[in-house]
């Protein structure tokens, strides 16, 4: 079974408990065969969200769609006699006009609403993760990163609202897979790709495959990429460069890399990793290039290093927080 199919059947049992237990009369027994269902991860996501659209009703009920679908249930029930219906434990139960409807509606405007309502998925400061798409392709979130994810018969559409995340995209040429970000889009079928919020735009580092990438505002602004380039949108004068690719995406494996980078730039991205972040108090030493390979979220180790390399001094805020600056 498809994990589409195994989701389909988990919306239909929240939409039947749903319908059941708004009815007027339900038993101990109910209750219990719920409580059961719902121990089930899964299944308690389904109900939550049926939950929180059903909360949204009232907005809901006011869409052209949701009028359509109400009126089309109830004519329905009207016309069909009182049936009997098999509830998720397997038992006969019935159902009036009033419940048909109830059902109706709860299937039919979770399906609705969640047509419309993509998926979202988050990291906290700190955290990464990896989601596996329906179609088998892979996103890896970097720290502090938010994405939503919308799929259709024509498109695999994912917004990166904010951070960097690490794209590992299933072929499919009917289907393109499209990653919108700010003001850039990439456009990609078959391919592994990193892509990071910089600005208005994004940062594109293409590890494999191939990739098209454009800014909407401006016609003329696209690039193609192979593998081994980079491009930043959000950039002056954007253009297509050579990259050191293990470099460049060793976030995926808990590494920060940096090659005769400015210590500015660097204390910024080991920041993006902490919720203690280190300060820059010293303007003298914010150009000093460093080089070197951390661990993302080791910040002791990262002063540490600075210390010993370029004898600069570390001390501690009141609020525990790391302050380096120039030797005396």
């Amino acid at each position: 079974m498809t994990i589409e199919a195994e989701a389909e059947i988990r919306r239909t049992e929240a939409a039947e408990w749903f319908s059941k237990l708004n009815q007027r009369q339900v038993t101990t027994a109910d209750i219990k065969e719920f409580s059961d269902w719902r121990r089930d991860p899964e299944n308690a996501r389904a109900f939550s969200r049926l939950e929180a659209m059903w909360d949204a009703a009232g907005t809901l009920a006011k869409t052209p769609e949701m009028a359509a679908l109400t009126e089309d249930a109830t004519n329905r029930a009207r016309q069909a006699p009182p049936s009997r219906r098999r509830s998720p434990s397997g038992r006969l139960i019935p159902l009036g006009a009033a419940g048909a409807v109830a059902l109706a509606l709860a299937v039919g405007s979770w399906s609705w609403w969640s047509a419309q309502r993509p998926d979202a998925y988050d990291t906290a400061i700190g955290e990464q993760r990896t989601v596996r798409l329906e179609d088998g392709s892979r996103i890896i979130l970097d720290t502090d990163s938010h994405v939503t994810v919308r799929f259709s018969g024509s498109q695999r559409l994912v917004t990166l609202a904010s951070g960097r995340a690490m794209f590992e995209v299933q072929g499919d040429a009917a289907r393109p897979f499209l990653v919108k970000a700010g003001d850039t889009e990439v456009t990609a079928i078959g391919t592994r790709f990193d892509v990071r919020r910089t600005g208005a735009g994004a940062q594109v580092v293409l590890v494999e495959g191939k990739v098209a990438v454009r800014r909407e505002a401006a016609s003329r602004s696209a690039w193609t990429l192979a593998p081994g380039q980079q491009v930043t949108t959000s950039a002056q004068r954007p253009a297509v460069v050579a990259v050191n690719v293990p470099a460049a995406t060793s976030w995926t494996a808990g590494r920060l890399t940096f090659e005769n980078t400015p210590i500015a730039v660097a204390v910024a991205e080991v920041n993006r990793y902490s919720p203690s972040p280190v300060e820059l108090r010293d303007d003298r030493i914010s150009s000093i290039r460093v080089s070197g390979v951390f661990d993302a979220g080791d910040v002791d180790g990262f002063v540490a290093a600075l210390r010993d390399l370029y004898a600069l001094e570390a001390t501690r805020a009141p609020d525990g927080h790391l302050v380096l600056t120039g030797p005396a």
